[in-house]
């Protein structure tokens, strides 16, 4: 994913350790800022279509 949007930054981390107390049941999540502003949170497998996510949406 990371090499078909070069100019997007993506971090992968050990939820504990990223966001302390961060519940696992909300993982996966993934965080969008912009201009180091929150802009949009995607938490949990149902907001990120569970199973079904790939790569390619």
């Amino acid at each position: 994913l990371a090499a078909k949007y070069p100019c997007t930054k993506f971090l992968k981390a050990i939820a504990q350790t990223c966001i302390p107390n961060f519940p696992e049941r909300n993982l996966p999540s993934v965080f969008v800022y912009f201009e180091g502003d929150l802009k949009k949170q995607f938490v949990g497998p149902h907001e990120l279509r569970g199973v079904s996510l790939t790569c390619d949406g």
